[in-house]
């Protein structure tokens, strides 16, 4: 995959073109030191989908290249061994078309193999993915016996045609291989027959496709029996010995050391220690999925097979996914119609998995990150326009503040006075609920201006998410009318120390608990019970025609533009702003 992905703009003309270096093994062969076409346009968004078919052409040919190079230079390696039967590989095609077809149906979006134009005269004809691919089914599907010379059907595409067309579909063999537990390389006389095998059912998934859209529901292109049948064989020892990794520079080994590296860096910042066990989590699966592989001779296409399997496992933790292998979670998810792990859940992994590369790329173990440019594209597209806020409506703040909690006394608090302080300081702050439950009582400041303030900082046992969200927030009038300042007076260290503390020294996740109970309990039904009052805050100053670098300044979130990173926004601003909120109907329990 290319590492270069944005069009170049030509400094004179104005005309985007497209620009590659070719690797330098490659350079001989080829004839050249970089890839580089004009696009036509001066359309930046034209550009960019004019630039995807000469991105693939140019890792076509590279990877054609390499291939022909390993064979010059290690003759004795036989790429014409089989290790699969043709039923196998027929077999293979057959489970990845009955999956596929699954899917297909359960969306009902079948665009990706097949949309739909109108010709000139306004008749619509089907357009097929089978007919972007190098070869068409004249000289892959046509059987021998009718190759004649001079007569009806072409002669046999040659090997290296076939061997280009396995490289176009390789993202879909090598999806059901992996769920297969199958390794196959791609220099093999293996991998050609599976592409065969897989054009046939490509063209039995269009077919398919058309008749669903004429809404033709019986139709069955491809029988799905072969699917059920067992392979005769699952490993291929001269690929699986790539998973046989150095232990010293295997992936797992790496994080280790990326980890005390890190540890040694961020001496104190205990929520560090938590990306650390994330990270952790995703080098397991990696693991699980490709094996514990030395980490220099990962390739983008190991990521992108990681990418890829992490899409089709099942969402969740549940006692039904226990001990179960990554190829019996799939199935599993397959059979019993299981949610999938989203686009985000994916996209977030392999950007963890990237601080375990990075790490090696800093200690000369690697000369690239593979992880770099690799993409997931979110295929859920949102049909109609979300009026709805994430944040807590009118009616649900006055349905939480309208709570014993709020007005008796004599109640006894599951953590004590923070149960009343840190939901009515996030409402008037918009903070983030580990930013309240962490101040302490040094934490609240008085200006020169005499504007008391909640200073949002790193110290012992408190962080912050960004360098961004370090600020001073103006203490609002109607917390200072309940008591607040009086409260901190009468405090000595932390202000709410009943909040125990997690595994990583944040006060926030027990809490954050208990408070997503109260909203549940009040019949309110929102995604992040804690963060909403951030949204409400947003929403609330919008709507009081407070402008957003105010309110960013006070929930400490970045500015949009370089010129929004100018100045600041002074704290009497700031307070003005906070006072505008309405005043909840709460009683004073200080």
């Amino acid at each position: 995959m290319s590492i270069m992905t944005s069009p170049q703009k030509h400094p004179t003309s104005g005309i985007y073109y497209f620009r590659q270096s070719v690797p330098k093994e490659c350079r001989s062969a080829i004839g050249k030191t970089e890839f580089k076409n004009s696009l036509g346009t001066k359309n930046l968004s034209e550009a960019k989908r004019l630039i995807i078919q000469f991105m693939h052409d140019a890792d076509q040919l590279v990877a054609l290249t390499r291939l022909k190079l390993n064979k010059a230079n290690f003759p004795h390696i036989n790429d014409n061994s089989r290790k699969l039967t043709n039923r196998d590989c027929h077999g293979i095609a057959n489970r990845w078309y009955s999956r596929t077809r699954a899917e297909l149906q359960a969306s009902d979006n079948y665009s990706e193999f097949l949309s739909y134009d109108m010709d000139a005269k306004g008749n619509e004809y089907a357009f097929g993915l089978s007919d972007t691919l190098c070869l068409d089914g004249s000289v892959i599907l046509t059987p021998n016996v009718n190759r004649i010379e001079g007569g009806k059907y072409p002669p046999k595409a040659s090997e290296e045609e076939l061997r280009q067309l396995s490289l176009e579909l390789s993202v879909f063999i090598d999806s059901q291989l992996i769920i297969d537990g199958v390794s196959v390389s791609h220099s093999s006389q293996d991998y050609i027959v599976l592409a065969e095998a897989f054009y046939e059912h490509l063209i039995g998934l269009e077919s398919l496709c058309l008749s669903r859209h004429k809404n033709d529901w019986n139709a069955e292109p491809k029988s799905l029996a072969l699917a059920a049948e067992p392979l005769s064989v699952y490993v291929n020892p001269n690929e699986a010995s790539r998973s046989s990794a150095n232990t010293e520079t295997s992936i797992s080994s790496v994080y280790k050391e990326f980890r005390e590296s890190d540890i040694l860096n961020n001496k104190g910042n205990k929520s560090r220690l938590k990306t650390l066990d994330e990270t952790r989590a995703k080098v397991e699966r990696f693991v699980a999925i490709l094996g514990d592989m030395d980490i220099k001779s990962i390739t983008k296409k190991d990521i992108a097979k990681y990418r890829d399997t992490l899409l089709q496992l099942p969402k969740g933790k549940g006692v039904i996914l226990r001990g179960k292998s990554i190829a019996e979670q799939i199935e599993l998810a397959e059979t019993n119609g299981l949610e999938r792990l989203s686009s985000t859940t994916a996209k977030n992994a392999v950007k963890q998995l990237s601080l375990v590369f990075s790490y090696a790329l800093e200690i000369d173990l690697i000369t690239f990150n593979p992880t770099f440019g690799m993409k997931i594209k979110n295929t859920k597209k949102q049909v109609e326009a979300d009026d709805t806020d994430k944040g807590y409506s009118q009616k649900d703040t006055r349905k939480l503040f309208n709570d014993a909690l709020f007005s008796d006394k004599s109640l006894t608090l599951t953590y004590g006075l923070a149960c009343y302080w840190i939901p009515l300081l996030c409402r008037y702050t918009g903070a983030r609920l580990n930013e309240m439950a962490q101040l302490t009582h040094s934490d609240i400041e008085c200006s020169e201006d005499g504007i008391y303030c909640i200073h949002v900082r790193r110290g012992d046992g408190q962080s912050v998410k960004t360098d961004s969200s370090l600020r001073r927030i103006p203490v609002s009038e109607h917390l200072i009318a309940l008591g607040f300042l009086e409260f901190v007076n009468s405090s000595k260290g932390a202000l709410f120390p009943d909040i125990p503390r997690g595994t990583y020294g944040t006060a926030s996740s027990a809490f954050s608990r208990w408070w997503s109970k109260r909203v549940k309990s009040k019949g309110i039904s929102i995604a992040q019970p804690a963060h909403a009052f951030r949204h409400a805050f947003k929403t609330e100053m919008r709507a009081l025609g407070v402008a957003d670098s105010i309110s960013d300044a006070i929930t400490g979130h970045s500015a949009k533009t370089e010129g929004g990173r100018y100045g600041s926004v002074p704290l009497a601003t700031k307070k003005e702003a906070i006072d505008k909120l309405s005043r909840l109907d709460v009683v004073r329990i200080y």
